[in-house]
């Protein structure tokens, strides 16, 4: 856990523009966003003697973070790297711990409300999507599979290109390689993270009124005369064997088609 750190707005700054520089260039030398993210955030703190994880703890988390670059293993199909590095981070100066989580569920919202404000929020703003393929896209008209080799070549031909539309291979930094993904989502996570820092462990953990109370501890007694209710009449059909979908189907193309698609372990009926 990360005691309170006090932290002035001038600190604050130095850090915010560090992050981003260090992510600019840690991009353009791993060429991956998530490890990329991650390590500018480590260094721009450790540059104003703030140290979020030892150098051994940093370097072994950064080698796990790769494997998070292109939307989980360079797929494109999953959340931008810079994204999943941000809200690591921010995540872990929330402190909410394993123990305390296994007692109150609802915990999980005080990792998750600075992430979305801070970080998921902007990405929603700037690029139109949190997801890999779509941020691509939605910058630069390109989103090519990472896995392809022949995209592979493609892509890194429209980077050489139009370098300041790509932004990473462009010789200007402010509106150049700033719009990057991982300079972007550093300077977000930064901004949340010396929020954090200024307050007490316990506080960064308070969560807003709308979303007390909503842990499975708190709401399972209030909803099991709901429950009782639900079962009572019958809701979801509990004791169905084969859906009413499957029944039509079962009618119209028989026993087998029915069995060729489903995924459970539930046969058709005999008759």
């Amino acid at each position: 856990m990360i005691g309170k750190i006090e932290i002035d707005q001038a600190k604050k700054a130095r850090i915010i523009d560090k992050a981003g520089h260090l992510a600019d260039e840690i991009g353009a030398k791993y060429m991956a966003c998530a490890p990329a993210t991650f390590a500018a955030i480590c260094e721009a703190f450790r540059s104003e003697d703030i140290e979020l994880f030892t150098p051994e703890t940093q370097e072994v988390l950064t080698q796990g973070m790769i494997g998070l670059h292109g939307g989980v293993s360079m797929t494109g199909v999953g959340t931008c790297g810079a994204v999943i590095a941000s809200t690591f981070i921010i995540s872990y100066v929330v402190g909410v711990t394993t123990e305390e989580l296994t007692k109150d569920g609802n915990l999980n919202y005080a990792a998750s409300i600075p992430a979305v404000e801070y970080v998921i929020d902007r990405f929603e703003e700037d690029y139109g999507a949190i997801d890999c393929l779509r941020v691509r896209y939605n910058r630069v008209q390109r989103a090519l599979d990472l896995m392809d080799p022949d995209a592979r070549i493609l892509e890194m031909t429209f980077a050489l290109y139009e370098q300041d539309k790509c932004g990473m291979t462009s010789d200007n930094f402010e509106g150049g390689r700033d719009q990057t993904p991982p300079v972007r989502g550093a300077y977000w996570a930064v901004e949340a993270i010396c929020d954090l820092l200024v307050m007490e462990p316990q506080e960064r953990k308070e969560l807003p009124p709308h979303l007390k109370g909503l842990g499975m501890q708190e709401m399972a007694p209030k909803l099991q005369k709901v429950v009782e209710a639900l079962k009572e009449l019958g809701w979801g059909r509990p004791n169905e064997k084969i859906s009413y979908r499957d029944y039509r189907k079962l009618k119209l193309e028989g026993k087998k088609a029915v069995e060729e698609n489903r995924v459970g372990s539930v046969n058709a009926p005999e008759k």
